[in-house]
């Protein structure tokens, strides 16, 4: 249940985050770093820790997490000011792919047998995908999302394994969440400055109003639940439950158009076929894991 509700606030997030893109034409960087700043500030509130407060952030992999953190947010909401949540959710599948690729090049473990046709769908579904994007946005949407794949995977292992993922409180998960996102914020302004953006300038009553809102009530709660579910399924477990994100995302945006919040539907059957297509092979490649772990306990 946990990390079905991760991903259903993550669906919202990238929902309400396209209808404030598209109907205000702000800035996506500035707008992730302001829901950033709101999220995080109101985690720490929530699971503050007093004096052992600062140990918090000395640890290099939670600087490592803000790091990932950043340019995940930033590129999966370029993304999303250009196409619908279900085709970037769907080509994102290909975070299970790169999960894999990365579990093999850490620790020399291959995928097993019986997920290699998973992953083969959901490299075929991401292709589809791919090609039935305007030929002026393909290139540039599929890089951003490669490198937002790779920054997922970097994350969700890295914070499968991080000591503060571990509290079973939930004022230590909300602690560690907001020091994660306030960490986050902080490498972003960082970045923003040596790119030589005018970060004062860019500032507006709809940025502000509308990046404090999406990060109170949407930022914070989603990686809430994303650290939560991460440390109870993993992060291949996670991240084979993102594959019900478009879908997901596909009725919440639907639901968008038909209150007039987004003006046009990028909706196409053919996008639903190929969601499907992502989830069966996402499905394959869990259901191959989770026989493989349990039959490792059985010999233990």
């Amino acid at each position: 249940m946990i990390t079905i509700a991760a991903v259903l606030s993550w669906a919202v997030l990238s929902v309400a985050s396209r209808v404030v893109l598209v109907n205000f034409g702000l800035d996506p960087w500035m707008f992730s770093f302001l829901q950033l700043v709101a999220g995080g500030i109101t985690l720490l509130a929530i699971g503050y820790r007093g004096a052992r407060a600062r140990r918090s952030f000395t640890r290099v992999s939670t600087w490592a997490l803000g790091a990932l953190r950043v340019l995940s947010a930033a590129l999966y909401t370029a993304v999303l000011a250009s196409i619908s949540v279900l085709e970037a959710g769907t080509i994102g599948a290909i975070n299970l792919p790169v999960v894999a690729l990365v579990v093999l090049l850490w620790s020399r473990t291959w995928p097993r047998p019986m997920a290699w046709p998973g992953h083969i769908l959901i490299l075929v579904a991401v292709a589809w995908m791919a090609m039935r994007l305007q030929s002026d946005t393909r290139a540039v949407v599929m890089g951003l999302m490669g490198l937002n794949a790779l920054c997922l995977a970097g994350m969700n292992l890295i914070a499968e394994h991080h000591p503060e993922n571990r509290s079973a409180t939930p004022a230590g998960r909300a602690w560690f969440s907001g020091v994660v996102l306030a960490i986050t914020a902080a490498v972003f302004l960082v970045v923003r400055v040596l790119q030589g953006a005018d970060v004062l300038g860019a500032f507006s009553l709809p940025l502000i109003l509308s990046g404090i809102a999406v990060g109170v009530f949407l930022r914070a709660p989603s990686m809430f639940l994303t650290f939560w579910a991460i440390s109870v399924a993993g992060a291949q477990g996670y991240t084979a439950a993102i594959a019900f994100l478009p879908l997901f995302g596909m009725a919440l945006e639907q639901g968008a158009i038909a209150m007039g919040l987004l003006d046009t539907s990028r909706f196409q059957y053919e996008f639903l076929y190929i969601a499907i297509l992502a989830l069966i092979g996402t499905l394959v490649v869990w259901t191959a894991n989770r026989a493989a772990h349990q039959t490792a306990q059985s010999r233990e």
